[in-house]
């Protein structure tokens, strides 16, 4: 999977406009946002040129996907949510998708 970063800016280009004729589907999960929420980490497996790829994950945000693990966000735990989203896409089919 890819790290991408998605400037709060960037929402309505990336995810289209409050109604619903205007949305467009993305198949990401959202990961973590800074504190006041102008830019959000996202994971995806498709590649989008309108975000900014990630080699490393940036200082700055908190962790959102599941609170429960915590606020930190490191490699470490989008390792975690990786590994997670591979249990839920299918729960007895492991290697679960890599982070590379």
């Amino acid at each position: 999977m890819k790290l991408y970063k998605l400037e709060a800016s960037n929402w309505e280009t990336f995810y289209g406009g409050p109604e619903i004729k205007d949305r467009i589907e993305r198949d990401v999960v959202t990961i973590a946002q800074t504190p006041n929420c102008d830019a959000f980490l996202l994971l995806a497996e498709d590649t989008f040129d309108q975000l900014e790829l990630l080699d490393s994950v940036p200082t700055g945000f908190d962790f959102t996907y599941c609170q429960e693990w915590g606020l930190t966000v490191d490699q470490d735990v989008v390792d975690r949510v990786i590994t997670d989203l591979g249990k839920k896409a299918n729960p007895w089919e492991p290697p679960y998708p890599s982070s590379s």
